[in-house]
């Protein structure tokens, strides 16, 4: 999906304000990787990952890793719960009533060209999917996430690190 010019500086202005709020009510996860500025995402995650292999092997201790793959996961994303999941992180109003706004008139259409003559389909309305390509969608996406995070640390479940206040349970 193609944004505009206007959208995309719309979306980074929005997602600022976001990220500022999470920031503040420390309510970004330092095991959510994708929303921190400067942060390697993946590539950290892969070597914490390998770090806590390596300890385990070293140290001839079991280990049970489970890894959750996000297939197509922007396009997963009921925007109902993209919705709410703002909401319970205390989102601006105003902000969370622009993205409902926003995500409830967003449509595409088909055009097929044939020949000399192209044929187009009537809008279709997007019901579920965050956009790639903007800097807002991402932050969206990982406010998601938040409460599955939550239900993970509530288990107390995870890798008891080498400082002994860390256990990790899980990276997003």
């Amino acid at each position: 999906m193609c944004l505009t010019t206007m959208y995309k500086i719309l979306h980074v202005i929005i997602a600022k304000r976001i990220s500022t709020h999470l920031e503040e009510q420390n309510l970004i996860p330092a095991s959510q990787k994708g929303c921190h500025p400067g942060n390697k995402g993946c590539k950290a995650e892969i070597m914490i990952s390998k770090a806590i292999y390596q300890d385990c092997k070293r140290k001839n201790k079991n280990l049970s890793i489970a890894w959750i793959d996000y297939h197509k996961a922007f396009d997963n994303v009921p925007h109902s719960w993209v919705e709410k999941s703002t909401e319970l992180a205390g989102v601006n109003s105003k902000i969370v009533k622009f993205c409902k706004l926003s995500v409830e008139k967003w449509t595409t259409m088909l055009h097929l060209k044939i020949k000399q003559e192209v044929m187009q389909s009537q809008p279709i309305k997007i019901r579920k999917r965050i956009f790639q390509g903007g800097s807002l969608l991402p932050l969206l996406f990982c406010t998601a996430l938040t409460t599955l995070k939550n239900k993970l640390n509530r288990a107390d479940w995870g890798y008891q690190a080498h400082r002994p206040e860390r256990k990790i349970s899980h990276l997003l």
